[in-house]
């Protein structure tokens, strides 16, 4: 939520001091280096920053607990194929089964 909040603040804050303050974001800081240009530079840092953070905390509390959840789905699942093989009526045996009947190999 933060990470959102600041990224939104920060690409707001540079469209209204480019539109409302345009004197403001012309001045040179060095050369034909802006202090528009070195915002919107500044915002591809900010980018980085926060994908960063992002994926660290993905990482650190998300995969964990996904990959706990994804352990119990396949316990169930296997507990869930054991009990239907054991609750499944036998399938009745025809005249060419090979388990039984008048089947016969050459």
């Amino acid at each position: 939520m933060r990470a959102t909040a600041v990224s939104v603040g920060g690409f707001l804050t540079y469209v209204l001091l480019s539109s409302f303050v345009p004197a403001l974001m012309n001045q040179s800081l060095a050369g034909h280096l802006t202090l528009g240009l070195a915002l919107g530079l500044g915002q591809f840092v900010i980018m980085g920053v926060i994908v960063w953070r992002y994926l660290v905390h993905t990482r650190t509390h998300v995969t964990p607990i996904a990959r706990g959840l994804r352990g119990l789905a396949r316990q169930q699942e296997a507990v869930d194929q054991v009990r239907a093989a054991e609750q499944a009526p036998a399938a009745p045996r025809g005249p060419f089964d090979p388990r039984g009947g008048d089947f016969r190999t050459w």
